[in-house]
Formats: C-alpha cells, structure tokens, sequence
C-alpha cells in the first residue's frame, strides 16, 4: 500500500482514463499509459476492485437496510463513478431532516496515502461559499475505514440537457454560461482550480433555474509559493493539453475546460468529438487546435436552439468564434489570462461592442458600431450604396487596391462598370439583353476581382443566373471551369454547388450523360461540412429529378426528395418553397395525389407570402391543375391550369416555352370537358409560336396532336388531315419507331381524319400501323387501352367497309395526357 503513495499521481490518471472504459480495454489502457510494467497489475486490480464495490452498493433504501454512514442514512443511490458511489442521504440536525449527496469512496481507489491527502483538502474546498458552488458540508471516514465527502443536494438537471429541452437560444446559453464563470472566477480568487469541468458537472435547479456547480472534488489548491501541482484528473474530452500531457496545472486549465463547455453549449458537439484519448494526447502534443466552432454545427443542435443551420453558423461565427477558439488555444499563454477577462468579452459582445480578443481595427470598430446603432446610419448607408454603384471606371482601380475580404463592395463596383459596358458602343448593337448581359459578365469578371476563391463564387453566381434565365448553353462551360478550379483548390463547397447546378442545366439541355455524371460528383461530396445545407437540398433534388426522367420507376428517389424536404425547412421559405413543389410534382406523378395535394397546398402558401415568386408559383398552380385533373375534378384543374398559364405569361411571355406548354395542358382538359371549339382556337393561335419555338422539331409533336384530337372532336377532318401527316412526318424524321406507342397514336388519328374525309382506302394502312403498334404495350394504362381497343375497331370498320363499301362511324376517344 505505500507504492500507492508514491504513485498516487499515476494511479490517478488511469483512474480517470479508465472511468468509461469497459473492462475489456483495461488492460490494453494500462500497456498505452503506463509505463511501469510492475505498477500495472496493482493499478488493474484497484480499477476493477472499485468498479466491483460500486456495482454492489445499494441502489435503494430497501437495498442498504437503512444502511448508515457516520451520521448519515442512506436513502438511494444517485450514481457511480470508477472511484465512488454518490447517494442520497439525510440526518437530523437541531430537530429538521437535512438531505445532502453523499459521495462514498472506495479505499481500494489509491489507498491510504489518498485518503488522508483527500481530506485534508475536502476541508479546505468546504470553505467555498457562492450561490453557483454546490456547498461542501462534511467529510470523513466510515466505520470500516472507507473516506466520503458530504455535499448540498441539488435537484436540477444537466446544463446540457436543460438547455436542449427548453430550446434555450444562443443568448439565454450564454446567461447560463456567464453564470458558471462567476463561480469559477470566485474559485480562482480563492486559489482553487476545479479541474474536471463538463457540463455533467453543472447542474441547472429545478426550482428557480440557478446554476451550481459540483465535484470539486478533484480540486487543486494553487500553493503560494507557486510550485503548482500536476494531476491529469480531468474528463479527457474537457481536459487541456497540459492535463493530457501531466504537466502543472494552472487556473489556465480551468478556462479551457470552459470553452469547451461553451463550445458544445453553442454548437452541439464537444471539441474533438469522437476522437479517442491516444489522438487527444497526439493533438496536444503537437498542439493543433479543434476544428472551428462553426464547423461542428448539426442540424439537431440548430433545432434544439430554435434556429435554422444557416442561422446559427451566422450566429456564431465572427466574435463567438473567436471567443471559443481564445479559450481553447493549445498554448495556455494565448489563451485568456482570466475567467474575467473571458466573462468581459462575452459582455461586450452581448453589448454589441467590440471584443479584446480580436484586432481593433477600424474596420472591426466601426462594423460594431453601426451594428449596434443601425437607425442612425441606415440613411447614410443607402446614400453610400448609391454613391458606390455609379462610380467610375477609376475609382474601381483604386478599390483593387484593398484586400480581397471586401467582396460586396468588389461586386457592387464590377455590377455597374458591367452596366456601363452594356452599351451600343461596346457591343456593337442597341440593346443588350439579360443573356448577353451576363456573358458580358462573365468575360470581363476577372479583370475586376482577383482574389480566386470571390472569382469562383461570382463566377458560379453569373451561371446560376444564365440557367434561371434559360440560357442553358452559355451557362453549362462557366459550371465545369468553376468545377476544375474548385477542385484545383480543394475548394469542397463550390465544387459541390458547381456540379448540383451544372447538373440541372445539363439536364435542360437535354445532356442525360453529362446530367447523370455531375448529379453523381455532387452527391459525392455532400459529407462535406464546406457544402451549405442549401447545395444539399438542391443536389439531392437534381439527382431524384434527373433519374426521374431517365427511368421513372427508380427506387429511392421518393426517400432523397423526401430527405431534401425535410432538410429544408430550415431554409429561407423560398428555398423550401423549391423543394417541397419537386417533392410534390413527384408524389403526383407516381400517384400519390392525397400526399402531392398537401405538399402543394403547403408550397402555395409560402408563396402567398412572397411578392415576387410569380413565375415559381406559376410552375406549381400547373402541378396542383395535374393533382386535380388526375383526381376527376376537370373543372377545377382547368381553373389551376389558367392560373399557371396566366402566370406564365407574366413571366416569359405568351409565345415562351413554359407558356406554350401549359396552353397544351389546358387542351387536353377542355377535350376532356367536350370544349373542344374553344381548344381548337388555342392551338390555331399558338402554332405559329410553336413553329418559331422549336422547328419542325419532335418537341412539336404535343400541340399537332392535340390540335388534331380538337379538329375531330369538332368534325373539321379536312383541317385535321395535313396536321396529322405533317405530326407523324416530324416523328419519323426525329428517329421515333413505327412500334412506338406515340407513333401508334399519331397514325391513328391520321387514320380517322382519312376517314371522316370517307377516304376509307388511303385510312387503312394507317389503321393498320396504329393497331400493330398499340397492340404491344407491356402494361398499358386504362386510356392506352382505350385508344388499342380505338385502333382495332377502326381497323375491323375500314376492312368491313373495303369488301361491302358501308360507311364506317367514326369513334375519337378522349386524349389520355
């Protein structure tokens, strides 16, 4: 037992490291962090001696018989811990019950030279008197020798569960958190350092939400000579560098411990999370620091803080930032001196005034004083936003000159030197168009920002804007020059963002092979903390799109829209408004119209509260008009189908594509509804668009179609004939197969148009090749159907007509769109 004096320290340590540990690792601990061959069987038998005495303590009074220590009984079991066992206890004093948490210790822990050094300084902490400090009320021996410390009850909760199961908000953490400090501040004056601070070691009251802090058990006293002692007593996950290695503590301890505490109070995960102590006691000694605070934000700590991802990552980043990363500095020279000194910097930080652990620059100062006084400067910076937007050429060059971290500023300039470029003179035409506007941009981006990484941001913004605007093809090589210069640069979040846009735009012009290839790249590297939850979103959203149109049926693609749906939520409403109507268009489409209808009615909401979202809201009233259409309510689809259509209009123009191709839902639907006077005069209208729009194209097979389907419904078989011809024409020139089933369609109207012109002869092979082709649908819809079962009749009625020259009555189904 006196080796046990002589390597209390080291015993110590391993007690601690052991404390989470499974018995199995034990030994494998021992080999890593011991190094005297001779002191690890005595080291492994006290660990698993005590862990065995707190298994067999008494859980409940019932257990322990009344069992009684000192003047105290036992009532219940609060805990165990690799050195002790806490309970709830109570005892008379002057006629009143008092109940207090009694800490047993096991004597095996570090025997007797343990015992008498943890008394003594049990007695000197119990002079500690805070309303943060949980009391210190006794000390001593129990009958068979084991040592305990007596300290005040508290009935409260974890600081970290209370905060998550309030949704406390940065701000009322922080208030917690200044709390912990006072105590710890007062501590320090009292020259004592805590050493094992965690949040398990805070606990938030039941009755009034006070903070107190517990265990100051481990505790050292900062000897006035200042001849500090070692210990490496501390949890590892909160322990500073200097615990880890065993070198002297200092009150420098305590304030790292306290960043770590106010880093996973603010972001929802401990510094170093997941890291094992060998690569925690690696790290320390090659002192790297842990990841920024910002870094380690998860989309349930934004929830549990009733904040967006987005939100929180502003919030804390900037000053807090800094704060945290002060606090856990490697080095305890830069860290902050004292706990007032870290409480003065939250302060002024609540205050919105300039912290001192950043550079006091000009710039930083008067960022926060116009933050703090944003009525007062409000006019004057609209004045200088006007100011900046119309300066010259020369003033630009000397705006170069400052350092690339002034990007809006770069951008304001180069937006209106891009403007005064737009002009005849330069571009040798009248009038500059959006799209030849941001190609514009794009050529002369670089002679006006420098820097790389703002370059590929602008850059990727022009692009983006090329595809909202339709100009697919310019867009397309600016995504793939961002790609390689992003992954040149290990640049994770642009590249992601490049390839999930890139992604979509390939698949607007038609480039299933190129669409595929970047939706893939950019679902690769959504692991990444640099891609914002916005990119994910919006890749996972192109990706089920995309595969959507190659092969409808795919699995998974419901489950990722699904995902990115939800994940939206915590993004601007517009931004969820764009993935809820994917996810919505996609349920309907797959016949989920219950689940499609209120996702839609969810997305028209958000709308209704966006002035500006005209043409998206459009888009969607076209989805809610197919829910409609698809559920028998033809009526009220043909209501949403005008609404799209009029928005549509607003939007692009009444000769656009979108427009168009809504005009070819609203047909089908009044087909349906036996308006066909009113379809046909649509589509006679519109086909001179059509033609303009896309040639003598296969795209222009939809309005043909329908305007032949409308020509018959009304009897006009002589206008129907041509259309008909030139419809399936177009198709075979586009490489479209005789066994088709949109062939089979296209021959069976030119078919009845033959016929209703009584040009019985010229119909039949028509009929022939209609029913041929419609005959081999695999799983045929029921309008399919209805349209095979058309084709044979019609077949069967023109080869009865050939032999006794009978009229044939001609049947035109409903369209099946």
């Amino acid at each position: 037992m006196n080796d046990d004096a002589q390597h209390w320290e080291t015993l110590q340590k391993l007690f601690h490291l052991a404390e989470d540990l499974p018995d199995r690792d034990v030994d494998d601990l021992l080999a890593e962090f011991c190094d005297d061959p001779a002191l690890r069987p005595r080291a492994r038998a006290l660990i698993l001696t005590a862990r065995a005495a707190a298994a067999r303590a008494p859980a409940n009074a019932e257990e322990s018989s009344r069992e009684r220590i000192g003047p105290y009984t036992l009532l219940r079991r609060l805990g165990a811990g690799g050195i002790g066992t806490v309970y709830l206890v109570e005892r008379l004093v002057g006629g009143a019950v008092q109940r207090a948490a009694l800490k047993m210790l096991s004597r095996s822990a570090a025997g007797p030279f343990f015992t008498e050094r943890f008394a003594r300084e049990q007695y000197i902490l119990a002079s500690l008197q805070h309303p943060n400090i949980t009391r210190m009320l006794d000390a001593g021996e129990s009958a068979d020798g084991q040592p305990y410390l007596v300290m005040e009850y508290v009935d409260g909760v974890h600081l970290d569960h209370f905060c998550d199961a309030h949704n406390l908000g940065v701000a009322d953490r922080l208030d917690l958190f200044l709390e912990i400090c006072e105590a710890i501040a007062y501590a320090h004056r009292n020259l004592i350092v805590h050493l094992d601070l965690k949040p398990s070691n805070v606990l938030v009251t039941s009755s009034d939400g006070t903070i107190k802090v517990l265990d100051f058990g481990t505790s050292k006293l900062i000897q006035p000579d200042s001849l500090l002692t070692t210990t490496v007593m501390a949890t590892p996950a909160y322990a500073s560098p200097e615990q880890l290695l065993n070198e002297p503590v200092t009150t420098l301890c305590d304030i790292y411990a306290l960043g770590a505490i106010l880093y996973e109070l603010l972001s929802g995960q401990r510094p170093n999370q997941d890291t094992s102590v060998a690569v925690l006691i690696e790290r320390s000694m090659k002192e790297v620091a842990p990841l920024p605070i910002t870094q380690a934000i998860t989309l349930q700590a934004a929830l549990d803080r009733g904040l967006t991802i987005t939100r929180l990552q502003s919030l804390l980043s900037g000053d807090l930032s800094t704060i945290v990363a002060k606090c856990l500095n490697p080095r305890p020279k830069d860290r902050y001196v004292t706990v007032d000194e870290l409480m003065a910097d939250l302060r002024r930080y609540r205050a919105g005034r300039p912290i001192l652990a950043r550079p006091q620059t000009t710039t930083y100062r008067l960022g926060k004083f116009v933050r703090r006084n944003r009525k007062l400067v409000s006019f004057a910076t609209v004045a200088l936003i006007a100011l900046l937007a119309t300066s010259s050429y020369a003033i630009w060059r000397q705006e170069q000159a400052f350092r690339a971290g002034e990007r809006a500023l770069k951008m304001q300039t180069f937006m209106a030197r891009l403007f005064q470029l737009a002009n005849a003179r330069y571009l040798a035409k009248p009038n500059a168009t959006v799209p030849e506007l941001l190609q514009l941009g794009v050529r002369v981006l670089p002679d006006f920002i420098t820097d790389a990484g703002d370059l590929r941001a602008a850059r990727l913004s022009l692009a983006e804007s090329m595809t909202e605007d339709g100009d697919f093809q310019h867009a397309q090589p600016v995504y793939a020059q961002v790609i390689a210069e992003a992954k040149a640069s290990r640049d994770i979040g642009s590249e992601a963002e490049a390839a999930a846009m890139g992604s979509n735009n390939a698949d607007e012009l038609g480039d299933e092979k190129l669409a595929l290839a970047l939706s893939d790249e950019a679902m690769s590297l959504l692991h990444s903390s640099q891609v914002t939850p916005s990119v994910r979103v919006k890749a996972k959203v192109f990706y089920a799109s995309i595969r959507d149109n190659v092969d409808f049926g795919q699995e998974g693609n419901t489950r990722l829209l699904e995902e990115a749906a939800a994940e939206s939520r915590q993004l601007p409403e517009r931004e969820r408004a764009f993935a809820l109507g994917r996810l919505g268009g996609h349920l309907a489409q797959h016949g989920q119209l219950k689940e499609a209808e209120s996702v839609m009615n969810e997305v028209i909401a958000i709308y209704g509260r966006e002035p500006y979202a005209i043409c998206d809201q459009a888009e969607d009233y076209g989805t809610i008009g197919y829910i409609r259409g698809a559920e028998g309510d033809l009526p009220g689809s043909l209501a949403f189908y005008r609404k799209s259509h009029d928005g549509l209009v607003a939007c692009f123009g009444a000769d656009s594509e979108q427009a168009l191709e809504m005009q070819v839902h609203m047909v089908v639907t009044m087909l349906k509804l036996k308006q066909a006077p009113e379809a046909v005069s649509l589509l006679e209208a519109s086909l001179p668009a059509w033609r303009r729009s896309v040639g003598s194209t296969s795209a222009l097979a939809d309005p043909l179609i329908y305007l032949t389907r409308a020509y018959l419904d009304v009897g006009n078989y002589a206008a129907a004939e041509p259309r008909a011809k030139e419809l399936v024409e177009i198709q075979q020139k586009a490489g479209i197969g005789p066994k088709t089933y949109r062939m089979g369609v296209s021959q069976l109207v030119w078919a009845q148009a033959l016929t209703g012109e009584g040009r019985y002869k010229e119909a039949l092979p028509h009929a022939t090749s209609a029913a041929a082709a419609l005959r081999l649908l695999g799983h045929p819809s029921a309008s399919q159907k209805k349209n095979a079962a058309t084709a044979e009749a019609l077949l069967a009625d023109l080869r009865a007509a050939a032999a006794s020259r009978t009229p044939v009555k001609l049947v035109v189904p409903p369209p099946d769109r």
